[in-house]
């Protein structure tokens, strides 16, 4: 078996293994999710990657991958520094499912507006508005509560 068959069939062993989302766990997800427009707004790096674990994973719109929650924060602080300053983040939560029980998945469109020029390679309507979508793996623990272990977020053009 291929290393893609074999995480391709643990991917779907996950996804089997879901059940409902009470409605504390659906709060506090979708609460750490909203705090990330308040990072945004912010242009707070720091803020932004704190409900990232320390050694979680992220893979941004090029690919790259930040690893770690310090790699996190820095990335954003450029980016909030750089070709995204003074631009507005909204986050819609489509979709929401438990994992077991102390893992979430959360699916949710990003728009960011508010570009003055978009940033090359990016996909640009015209709008001057980017829009992606990012997949958070979360898992829960006793001290730290909610936290996001794994992320991507992808453009869309458009939703």
């Amino acid at each position: 078996m291929t290393r893609k068959m074999v995480w391709l069939a643990g991917v779907v062993g996950l996804l089997g293994c879901s059940s409902a989302v009470t409605a504390g766990d659906e709060t506090a997800i979708e609460a750490l999710l909203e705090a990330k427009e308040t990072a945004w707004a912010a242009a707070d790096g720091d803020a932004w990657a704190r409900d990232y674990q320390a050694d979680s994973v992220v893979v941004n719109l090029a690919g790259s991958r930040l690893l770690g929650r310090e790699a996190n924060a820095r990335r954003h602080d450029a980016v909030f520094a750089g070709p995204l300053a003074g631009t507005e983040l909204d986050i819609a939560v489509e979709q929401l499912e438990m994992l077991g029980d102390n893992r979430a998945l959360a699916v949710a469109k990003l728009t960011v507006s508010e570009i003055e020029t978009m940033p090359e390679g990016l996909p640009d309507n015209g709008d001057d508005i980017l829009r992606t979508r990012m997949s958070f793996l979360l898992e829960q623990d006793a001290d730290e509560g909610w936290q996001i272990r794994f992320a991507q977020n992808t453009a869309v053009s458009p939703y």
